[in-house]
């Protein structure tokens, strides 16, 4: 009798409209699975499709500290009791597994095999699984990782790259993140098209890679975040929240770190709304609260952000909303509606789709001349995409209708927020501040 292996399930999981891509790896005989690089804003969701295909989660992986989004990895280790695996060396407290080079983790009957690739950050690591390489920000499509930030090392990048030589082309690619909507490619077309292996070598990897560029926003909160975890006795439930304000109004005070174009559509009575990119500088304006600060958001993320900054300064007295405004309103709590505007993301690609076929329509019928424009519109895209820097984006936040009146806090603040994006890197004109990716 013959048996036959059966092929690993491989689901790649992201958020629609941003470039973060995390995995689901399968094992069918064991019903095992493996999680890489998950987002924590997106922990529900693979915790949801892990119930769905029959699979109980055994390990959870971060190919590197990320540096421009929060990790969900500790709280699927704290919430399933898997593993969290990273490679030795890490300084991120809660990976409770070390990998080391070359290791093969047994998933089942499927093998992970364990490739140390630094360059991106020391802590780099790709999982190789039965013809698929889960290259984190080590190999993305047509790039890499940046090296000029978190320990970053252009000619170990270039190192890393030759690693992958005993792979056939067919070798699937999947990337940590892809801003172009692409989910994979193959190490063929990478050896043909990608930046480092088409430079001409190491020493012109090195310097193509040594221009530095501006930093993933809020890059500070999200590495305190990413290498300590958080402390689950600073969370609290929309509905507990709801019931504290009903018993006495005094007891807390809800501030709302969203962008003032986001808090304008919808928003707790009697919160307050200071951006979390003003937060550091406008800390003062909490002394003023009565109660506990209570911090909330669109959905947990930037919460968790503030979160951090509030430990910088030594402010301890504070609770972090599970859900944000997205798990108040889902579980059918008072707050107040505003105008409805669209984010600036969503503007962003409306208006390069609209700008893109204007370009087509014109360069077909007038000039083809005006094939420029589309063209022009995809580099502004791709700039946006690997620095996090939108100049689209930056104009359309003057426009009337993204105009709102100074946040109410203990203070005012000033102006419109980019998009209100958490992470900065992730979202193509929903940040200020830069990416992770170079080429690409």
């Amino acid at each position: 009798m013959t048996a036959t292996a059966t092929k690993p399930f491989i689901k790649q999981v992201t958020k629609e409209g941003e470039g973060c891509l995390g995995y689901i790896i399968g094992d069918r005989a064991s019903g095992k699975a493996a999680i890489i690089d998950p987002r924590h804003d997106l922990v529900d969701e693979f915790i949801s499709l892990l119930k769905k295909e029959g699979l109980k989660l055994e390990l959870v992986i971060d190919t590197h500290t990320h540096a421009d989004h929060l990790s969900g990895a500790a709280e699927l280790k704290q919430r399933t009791g898997a593993r969290y695996g990273m490679i030795q060396g890490t300084l991120v407290k809660p990976a409770d597994r070390a990998f080391a080079d070359g290791e093969v983790y047994m998933l089942g009957e499927t093998e992970l095999r364990i490739i140390a690739s630094p360059g991106h950050t020391p802590d780099s690591l790709t999982v190789y699984v039965d013809g698929n390489l889960f290259t984190g920000d080590t190999m993305l499509i047509g790039g890499s990782g940046r090296t000029d930030f978190m320990g970053g090392d252009a000619g170990e990048l270039f190192d890393s790259f030759q690693k992958f030589a005993e792979f056939d082309d067919h070798t699937i690619v999947w990337p940590g993140h892809d801003y172009q909507g692409r989910s994979h490619s193959t190490l063929g077309k990478e050896r043909e098209t990608n930046l480092i292996y088409t430079a001409g070598g190491r020493e012109a990897v090195v310097e193509k890679l040594s221009v530095r560029g501006p930093l993933p926003q809020g890059m500070a909160e999200i590495l305190t975040f990413n290498r300590k975890g958080s402390d689950s006795s600073a969370h609290v439930e929309c509905t507990t929240v709801h019931e504290m304000l009903n018993g006495d109004p005094h007891a807390l005070q809800i501030v709302d770190v969203r962008s003032p174009l986001e808090f304008s559509g919808d928003s707790i009575e009697g919160a307050w709304n200071i951006p979390l990119e003003e937060l550091d500088k406008r800390l003062t304006e909490l002394n003023t609260a009565k109660g506990t600060i209570v911090l909330t958001c669109a959905t947990g993320n930037r919460a968790l952000m503030a979160a951090q900054i509030l430990e910088r300064r030594k402010f301890s007295n504070y609770k972090i909303m599970d859900g944000g405004m997205a798990g108040w309103i889902k579980s059918s709590l008072p707050y107040n509606k505003g105008r409805r505007v669209l984010s600036i993301m969503r503007q962003v690609q409306i208006g390069a789709g609209l700008l893109v076929l204007l370009g087509v329509v014109l360069g077909t019928f007038v000039n083809p001349w005006f094939y420029g424009l589309s063209a022009f519109v995809g580099a502004g895209l791709t700039v946006a995409g690997t620095t996090g820097f939108c100049g689209m984006a930056l104009v359309l936040m003057n426009l009337p209708w993204n105009k709102v009146a100074p946040t109410p806090g203990g203070g005012t603040s000033g102006g419109c927020s980019v998009g209100g994006a958490a992470s900065g890197g992730c979202s193509v004109g929903g940040s200020t501040g830069g990416g992770c990716s170079v080429g690409g």
